[in-house]
């Protein structure tokens, strides 16, 4: 078993949600998948989601996923951390209980991830995970261990321009994407957990969404078309993500048909915002 597949196995919450941010294929147009600068978010942003499941015509909230963001001193220099948590409603918890911490350090002048901490609980399943990322060498060095399992050791390439589990997720709202043609694809090098693996991401055009708490937001749209490789899903489905279009390019609503049932992450709180919030309508 490789070192990592039991952590992947007992991936339910973040993985799903992760896939839906990111795990995107097409052969369209690509754009640049190198950082260029940050004007969207800073320090001291917080934004909260609402995960909403049905497999009929009702809707129930079973999760929560917080994203975070603080400016920190890590080895003597200045980083950006980047923090996304989810747990499971308690109410839902007699079903499955998830406790997921996912973390990053980054350099916030060249949006290279520095350091990746991986704390998660599902059902039972313990699992860690730490990187350091040498970007001199292309190269990352982690630590795996799963409950009272042994620790394990060992590395993996990584190119310059490449993105975590939490950096992809902020990484498309450094891009200019207000302004994509319909049909562009954004590429995007993602490390999951210790495998690099290429994603992509393809504008579908302007569209007002609503959330579930009754906001209203002018948003621009990608759709991400799944495949038989990605086994959550149902085959041919397409996942829809809408990011507000002002200059915070916050994702504000994500659908997704999994192969039973539905899900959506609903954005339910935003503070902390570093630019002025345009795109709400109400």
């Amino acid at each position: 078993m490789r070192p990592t597949s039991k952590i992947i196995q007992g991936d339910r919450l973040y993985t799903r949600l992760l896939i839906i941010f990111l795990l995107l294929t097409s052969h369209l147009l690509l754009f640049s998948q190198c950082f260029k600068g940050n004007t969207a978010f800073g320090p001291g942003e917080k934004l909260i989601y609402d995960v909403a499941y049905t497999v009929g015509p009702a809707w129930t909230s079973v999760a929560q996923v917080t994203f975070e963001t603080f400016q920190e001193t890590l080895n003597g220099k200045e980083v950006l951390h980047l923090k996304i948590s989810g747990r499971t409603d308690p109410s839902y918890e007699f079903l499955f209980k998830v406790r997921d911490y996912f973390e990053t350090w980054i350099d916030p002048t060249t949006f290279r991830p520095v350091k990746f901490n991986r704390n998660t609980f599902h059902d039972g399943v313990h699992a860690l995970l730490n990187w350091f990322y040498y970007p001199n060498q292309s190269l990352a060095v982690y630590t795996i261990k799963v409950d009272n399992g042994p620790l394990q050791r060992g590395t993996f390439k990584a190119g310059p321009c490449v993105h975590d589990m939490v950096t992809s997720v902020y990484y498309p709202r450094t891009l200019n994407i207000d302004y994509l043609r319909v049909g562009t694809s954004v590429p995007i090098s993602t490390i999951y957990n210790t495998t690099v693996t290429g994603l992509y991401m393809i504008s579908v055009g302007k569209e007002i969404i609503e959330t579930r708490n009754g906001k209203r937001y002018h948003c621009t749209k990608f759709k991400i078309k799944m495949n038989k490789q990605i086994s959550m899903f149902k085959e041919n489905s397409e996942v829809l993500v809408w990011f507000t279009s002002d200059a915070n390019r916050i994702p504000v609503y994500i659908e997704a048909e999994l192969k039973v049932g539905t899900i959506r992450v609903s954005l339910q709180n935003a503070t902390g915002l570093r630019n002025p919030n345009k795109a709400l309508l109400n």
